[in-house]
């Protein structure tokens, strides 16, 4: 099977110019997109394992972009995880980058920018990877790419979110709900269609910039089968609930009959401002067996039940004992004013900004002072991990918000859930085998435990996935192995045209100076005292 699989692997060239273009996706506001060779939204990617896939990117925009394969460990290929300041400079206007990697893991993933907030304004597309045979049986998939779409382009909302002035930071904004990039009150535009007795899988994806969504077909069972790339045995549900960068697969049995269509709903929850704290924004779209059928209960009110499951009850097929804890490592979530007059949000009040050299970058040009964590910039908040060293992360959300973390670069496992009150009766622990993921939310006053093991040198984002959070400060990063790095590592030529081209120094510190010298290196803003 292993030799019959290398026969079968192919070489998956994509050559991507990407544009900006305009689009209208559900008719009601028709808006600048980012778009690929002239299409938008972007065409979905399909590899198989032991491919290798490759983006030939060209950008056409008046501004940097990235390309971030989320999800994927790029092993090995730490140069090609995408994130700007982090692993690369960004690929400059009229400039390119070609991303490789090998394709080993199965499953549900996606491709988007990870330049600024730059996937909102469109540039995101579904990666599927298929397993030489699926674990679960089932005679149609189906992508459901889900997305809180705004009006206006991701720079102006930053610019509202980081002003100065309250009123302008709380003017409310709301996103509007978008299956497969189309929407408004055409129920036809976002129909799914079913066939009588077909099982189908369901590949929910939530690509918003912002939002939590839920997800429910009036009248049928969900089956959970997947999350975040990890099979998982099966768990019946209602419905399920997605945060940003979330992936879910179920699997539906259609009905035997044609009589009748059902609604399904996919309703989001924004909570990125005080002005539409967690907001219910209600969609609906047809499941349609036959054209002529009757629609039953179209209107918002669900029959569902939305007691969603807990990731962490899911049950992986495949069992991996967690690890032990060599390092811990906590985090509190705050959102406060900061004495700069803005709204920022933090891990332990240390709020994130990209570095002037990318971290890689520096872990690979400063000698044995990678190894010290104020190479990287205070404001990277950088924490160096030792080869094999296991890791437990724990979130304490002290916001009034949810909060959906990932982690690039690894899976993390599980651990704990509870709620800060400490009532024991919010306390969810593993079981022997944790599930497996690479987001997780953290609902307000609340924390969750996660482990990983360093097993994959490099430097790796841990950040909030509501794109603007991460704009305001809520990310840090992993420098792991550092000496591993340098001994494995050797930079793309590209990457380094790019940076040159940027005018962005390659080689030394976060300053682009030698070993420790960051001379007035900025470490605030800090919160104000009682905000």
């Amino acid at each position: 099977m292993v030799l019959f699989s290398l026969a079968m692997a192919k070489r998956v060239v994509l050559d991507w110019n990407i544009e900006y273009m305009t689009a209208n996706p559900d008719g009601n506001n028709a808006r600048r997109v980012i778009g690929i060779n002239g299409h938008w939204p972007p065409p979905e990617v399909h590899v198989d394992l032991g491919d290798k896939l490759v983006i030939n990117a060209f950008n056409k925009l008046d501004v940097a972009t990235t390309l971030h394969t989320h999800g994927f460990f790029q092993n090995g290929t730490n140069y090609y995880d995408g994130a700007a300041g982090v692993t690369e400079c960004g690929i400059p206007p009229n400039s390119s980058f070609t991303y490789e990697m090998d394709v080993v893991q199965t499953g549900t993933y996606w491709i988007h920018s990870h330049y600024k907030s730059q996937y909102v304004d469109g540039l995101r597309t579904p990666l599927i990877s298929h397993p030489p045979k699926e674990f679960y049986q089932y005679d149609e998939e189906k992508i459901l790419m889900l997305e809180a779409w705004y009006y206006r382009d991701s720079e102006a909302i930053s610019e509202q979110l980081l002003s100065t002035s309250e009123r302008i930071r709380t003017a409310p904004f709301l996103p509007h709900m978008l299956v497969n990039s189309a929407g408004g009150s055409d129920l036809s535009k976002t129909k799914i269609q079913m066939t009588p007795g077909k099982t189908y899988r369901l590949r929910l994806l939530n690509v918003s910039g912002t939002g939590m969504i839920r997800f429910g077909i009036e009248d049928h069972k969900l089956r959970v089968i997947e999350a975040d790339g990890v099979d998982t045995e099966i768990k019946e549900v209602d419905s399920v609930k997605l945060s940003v960068g979330q992936r879910v697969s179920v699997l539906v049995t259609a009905k035997e009959s044609v009589d009748y269509n059902y609604i399904f709903h996919a309703d989001i929850f924004t909570d990125i401002q005080s002005g539409v704290a967690r907001a219910e924004l209600p969609f609906r779209g047809i499941v349609e067996y036959s054209s002529a059928a009757k629609l039953l209960n179209n209107t918002n009110n669900s029959t569902l039940s939305w007691d969603f499951f807990q990731d962490i009850d899911l049950v992986p097929i495949e069992k991996i004992p967690a690890p032990g804890v060599h390092k811990w490592v906590p985090l509190e979530v705050h959102t406060s004013i900061f004495d700069d007059r803005r709204e920022h949000l933090a891990f332990n009040n240390r709020t994130y900004e990209p570095p002037t050299v990318p971290s890689l970058v520096t872990a690979l040009t400063t000698g044995y002072q990678a190894y010290f964590p104020d190479v990287y910039g205070f404001k990277t908040y950088p924490v160096v991990l030792d080869p094999l060293e296991d890791v437990e992360v724990a979130i304490f959300n002290l916001d009034v918000n949810s909060h959906p973390f990932h982690l690039h670069g690894h899976n993390f496992f599980i651990m704990v859930r509870g709620t800060m009150d400490k009532n024991p009766k919010n306390r969810l622990a593993a079981a022997k085998y944790p599930m497996r993921r690479d987001s997780i939310t953290v609902p307000p006053q609340s924390y969750a435990i996660v482990r990983f093991r360093a097993d994959n040198p490099g430097v790796w984002m841990f950040h909030c996935h509501m794109q603007f959070h991460k704009e305001q400060g809520l990310a840090m990063t992993f420098i792991e192995a550092p000496f591993r790095i340098n001994a494995t590592t050797v930079l793309p030529s590209q990457l380094k045209q790019n940076c040159d081209i940027m005018g962005i120094p390659t080689q030394g510190n976060a300053m682009g100076r030698n070993g420790l010298d960051l001379p007035d290196e900025p470490r605030g803003p800090f919160p104000l005292s009682g905000l």
